[in-house]
C-alpha cells in the first residue's frame, strides 16, 4: 500500500501551495495532482478507509523516496494528529510554515471573500468568528468552519502541542513565512533538503501560487459554489470527486485575475496581534525553541 511519509500540514495561507508545487516537481517525490486530500481532517473522507486513500491519491507512485500529502488544514484539525499517527506511523515527517497570524488571517479572509462566501468587513468577521464556528460545529459543517476560522487557524502553539502528543519535535521542520519563505526561499529549500535528505538544488524556487485575486465573472464563481444543476450534471459525468475538484479548480483559476489588496497598517496589525494572539508568540517560542518576530513584520 502506498501511503505518505511526508506531509505539509500548514499553516493555511502560508505559501504551502507554492511549496507543494515546487517539491512535487522533484524526481524523488511523488505528489498527486490533487493537492489537498483532506483525508485525516474530514470525517466523510476518513470513513472511506486507508485503502481508499492509498488507491485514490497514491496508486501511480513508482520508486520515489517520498510520498507527499499537502493538506494545510491538518494542522488546525483536532482529529488529524492521532489519525496520522495510527495510520502512517511515528516516522512520518512534517513540514510546517508559520506566518504572522494576523497576516495569515487577513489572507484567509481575502480568499474567502474572493470565493463569494464573505460579506462582512475583516474586523467584523473577526468579531463574529466564534459564533460562526460554534454554529458550523453544531451543524457538522466542516467547510464553513474552515472558511471562517481566521483567528483560530493562527493558534499555532495550541495546534502544534496536539501533534507533539504523538510525534517527536524532530519529526517537524518549522519554517517562518517571512524570514524563510518570503525573504530567503533558496535557504528554505536547503533546510528542507537537509530535513528529508535529498538534493533540491535544481528546483525552481520562483513558482508562486494562490496570489491575491478576484473573479473575472461573478456568475462563474457563483456556479462553482452553488448547488446548481451544472454541478449535478458533473456528478453524473465525473463519478470521481477528485476529478470534479480538479476540474473546478481549473475553472476557478481561469476565472481569476490578479488583485492588489489594501494591506493592513502596522498599527492595526499590532493591535490585532495583541488582542487575539497575545500569548501565542511566547508559547510558540517555548514550544519550538525558536525566536518569533511577528511584531517586526
Amino acid at each position: 500500500m502506498n501511503l505518505p511519509n511526508l506531509l505539509i500540514i500548514g499553516a493555511a495561507k502560508s505559501a504551502t501551495t507554492s511549496l507543494y508545487n515546487i517539491l512535487s516537481s522533484h524526481k524523488d517525490i511523488f505528489a498527486p495532482a490533487f493537492k489537498e486530500p483532506h483525508f485525516f481532517n474530514i470525517d466523510d473522507n476518513f470513513s472511506n478507509g486507508i485503502d481508499w486513500y492509498s488507491q485514490t491519491y497514491f496508486n501511480k507512485k513508482k520508486n520515489q523516496k517520498y510520498i507527499l500529502d499537502g493538506t494545510p488544514t491538518y494542522l488546525y484539525s483536532l482529529k488529524a494528529a492521532e489519525r496520522i499517527y495510527k495510520n502512517l506511523g511515528s516516522d512520518v515527517q512534517f513540514i510546517v510554515v508559520l506566518r504572522n497570524p494576523v497576516d495569515r488571517a487577513y489572507s484567509h479572509y481575502l480568499h474567502t471573500k474572493r470565493d463569494g462566501f464573505e460579506e462582512l468587513s475583516f474586523l467584523e468577521a473577526l468579531e463574529v468568528e466564534q459564533k460562526r464556528l460554534n454554529h458550523a460545529r453544531k451543524s457538522n459543517d466542516v467547510l464553513s468552519e474552515l472558511r471562517f476560522s481566521y483567528v483560530s487557524q493562527g493558534m499555532y502553539s495550541n495546534m502544534l502541542s496536539a501533534y507533539l502528543k504523538f510525534f517527536s519535535v524532530n519529526n517537524f521542520l518549522i519554517l517562518d513565512f517571512d524570514t524563510d519563505i518570503k525573504d530567503n526561499f533558496k535557504k528554505s529549500l536547503e533546510k528542507i533538503a537537509n530535513f528529508i535528505n535529498i538534493d533540491l538544488k535544481n528546483l525552481d524556487g520562483k513558482k508562486h501560487s494562490n496570489k491575491s485575486s478576484v473573479a473575472r465573472f461573478s456568475f462563474v464563481r457563483n456556479i462553482l459554489i452553488s448547488q446548481s444543476w451544472i454541478r449535478k450534471v458533473m456528478k453524473i459525468i465525473f463519478y470521481s470527486a477528485q476529478t470534479r475538484q480538479i476540474i473546478k479548480n481549473k475553472i476557478r483559476h481561469l476565472n481569476e485575475k490578479d488583485f492588489a489588496f489594501k494591506p493592513l497598517s502596522k498599527k492595526l496589525k499590532k493591535e490585532l496581534l495583541d488582542k487575539y494572539f497575545a500569548n501565542q508568540e511566547i508559547d510558540l517560542e517555548n514550544l519550538i525553541d525558536k525566536k518569533i518576530k511577528w511584531h517586526n513584520h
